[in-house]
């Protein structure tokens, strides 16, 4: 005999195989598409907001204990990204793109050896803001208290440790100006 889980129904676009716990601390738009596979987990002082036209592909995660994350319109997340602790409170603007296998965290753990083991030592959580039109490549880590400008594009497989302003090419381990993104590669410009 086969037992098998009650599949929720498709509201407009969630896929009927996402697992949400606190759905009543969720809110998306009709014009929100969630693929196969995510998951929404959310404590009872969390918030996630969506805006409209929000992309979620297959494999993402989302949970936090606390705080608000706000998601602008027009925002992708790429498969298997995970948005995780975002007790800080959390931004990402308008018609932003998280590629696949992208991590935002907005939680650290202490690092004392002496005052016992890592995972019982108080968090620190801290904000994060993600600007608008930015481009953070694929499996990059965006750690607690960082800030990216508008109009940003963070190259593959970063880890961005420290704030990056606005209109820049940035990339590495860890994450490092290169560019302005109006600037050519060889520095000349067109006239």
């Amino acid at each position: 005999m086969s037992t098998s889980m009650p599949r929720r129904p498709l509201v407009s676009g969630i896929d009927p195989s996402v697992r949400i716990l606190g759905e009543e601390s969720l809110t998306w738009p009709a014009t929100t598409i969630v693929e196969p596979h995510c998951s929404v987990l959310l404590g009872k002082e969390a918030r996630l907001i969506f805006g409209e036209r929000v992309t979620v592909y297959a494999g993402c995660r989302f949970r936090s204990r606390s705080g608000e994350l706000k998601i602008g319109d027009d925002v992708s997340f790429g498969p298997n990204c995970v948005i995780y602790e975002w007790r800080g409170d959390a931004v990402i603007g308008n018609g932003t793109m998280i590629a696949a296998g992208v991590v935002i965290s907005g939680v650290n753990h202490g690092i004392d050896p002496a005052a016992g083991p890592y995972r019982d030592q108080p968090t620190q959580s801290l904000p994060v803001e993600i600007g608008s039109n930015v481009w953070i490549g694929m499996n990059s880590i965006i750690l607690p208290g960082i800030s990216i400008g508008d109009n940003t594009i963070i190259g593959a497989g970063s880890v961005v440790t420290r704030s990056i302003p606005k209109g820049i090419i940035a990339y590495g381990n860890p994450c490092r100006i290169i560019r302005k993104v109006d600037e050519s590669k060889d520095g000349d410009t067109e006239d």
